[in-house]
């Protein structure tokens, strides 16, 4: 007899920026009696929910949604950690018999999700914070020390990253490159895997007509309002895409052209990368055009 009990369904929606995926991701929540989880590793952060394009209180309304500007742009949201309370969501979801639909952009943060990564233990802030005031080139040398795989695969200038090895290392006693060697955990998940891929052209149209429509809802106070607070662009929430830009902007350093040309076309290159790894790595079951054509896929369903 078999007594195998059928995994939890999980309905993922990956796209470009700018691809629709968050309007899709409402419609088929809206259908499939669910709600929404976030998958983009920029939305996590509070305070630049225009140049994040967070979902707005509208869209909010129309579906419960998780994990949407909770973390300071000061803190960092590993994707363990992510994945970690995304899992937990999903279990409180299931349990009170809703249907969770993950909907983002940051592939990293899906495939932790979907394939595992080694179980690292969360680092307390207090680590991260003992390594604030040492010189980038004196963090790399001790990374190097502590952990000369993982260094040996960093540029000197990743500060991210270095500080992210020597953390670990600090907290746990174990290099990171060790951890990230272990074998991941299988989820306790089924995923349908769909997938929006626009033309390129029209992507990119999308982008610079997106952008326009932060700079209407305010983007450069929201900008400037970090800037004012203190916020430093060294801060793992203020890697997103034109926020260097228009910081620059404020300084008197770009132009607002200049500062409005390189927003876009950054955000191009970002979507472009972001296409790769949906042809590569996503192994969608289903990649449509557009939003309107894989809400109307569920639906005929």
């Amino acid at each position: 007899m078999d007594f195998a009990v059928e995994l939890p369904l999980v309905w993922v929606i990956f796209g470009p920026t700018a691809s629709g995926k968050t309007g899709a991701g409402i419609e088929v929540a809206e259908f499939l009696g669910g709600e929404v989880v976030n998958a983009d590793s920029r939305q996590v952060y509070s305070k630049i929910s225009i140049i994040a394009a967070a979902p707005n209180e509208a869209e909010t309304a129309r579906v419960p949604h998780h994990l949407f500007e909770f973390v300071d742009p000061a803190a960092r949201m590993s994707a363990q950690r992510w994945s970690d309370m995304c899992s937990a969501k999903i279990d409180e979801m299931v349990a009170r018999g809703k249907v969770p639909v993950v909907v983002g952009g940051t592939g990293l943060y899906l495939r932790t999700l979907m394939e595992g990564l080694s179980d690292i233990p969360d680092v307390p802030i207090a680590v991260e914070l003992e390594y604030s005031d040492m010189p980038l080139e004196e963090r790399y040398a001790h990374l190097q020390d502590v952990d000369p795989v993982l260094a040996a695969k960093l540029h000197p200038s990743d500060t991210q990253r270095i500080t992210r090895g020597l953390v670990v290392y600090t907290h746990t006693g174990v290099p990171l490159s060790e951890w990230q060697a272990m074998p991941p955990k299988a989820p306790p998940y089924r995923f349908r895997k769909l997938a929006i891929s626009p033309d390129r052209e029209l992507l990119y149209s999308r982008i610079e007509t997106r952008w326009g429509q932060m700079v209407e809802a305010g983007v450069v106070d929201e900008v400037r309002a970090l800037k004012d607070a203190g916020y430093t662009l060294d801060m793992p929430g203020l890697q997103g895409l034109g926020i260097a830009e228009i910081y620059d902007y404020l300084d008197g350093n770009l132009s607002w052209d200049e500062t409005a040309r390189q927003a876009v076309q950054g955000t191009r290159h970002y979507a472009k990368r972001q296409v790769t790894w949906l042809r590569n790595t996503y192994k969608a079951e289903h990649t449509f055009e557009s939003a309107g054509e894989l809400v109307a896929f569920v639906k005929g369903l």
